[in-house]
């Protein structure tokens, strides 16, 4: 129960200062220091949006190799030992 309660709290504060940072971003307490859209850390420029494009694609893609490979890795592994597993008990 303890745990439960812990837990709660946790997420209380999470919440508490995710709705603070949230307000602080949209209100008008912020002091924008520029308008051009390269200097705004809350807006990006064409090229700016193209380049993250281009490296979230490029670490997904990454990623999914890396998953498949491992995966392959595994099966194989799997396969080779289940055959000696048979080998042994015939």
């Amino acid at each position: 129960m303890k745990q439960l309660g812990a837990l709660a709290l946790i997420l209380v504060i999470l919440l508490g200062g995710g709705a603070i940072s949230s307000n602080l971003l949209n209100s008008d307490l912020t002091i924008r220091q520029t308008l051009d859209p390269s200097g705004d850390a809350l807006t990006a420029t064409p090229d700016q949006a193209v380049a993250f494009m281009l490296v979230v694609g490029f670490v997904i893609t990454n990623v999914i190799g890396a998953g498949l490979t491992l995966a392959l890795v595994f099966w194989l592994l799997n396969r080779q030992v289940t055959v000696v597993r048979q080998e042994s008990s015939a």
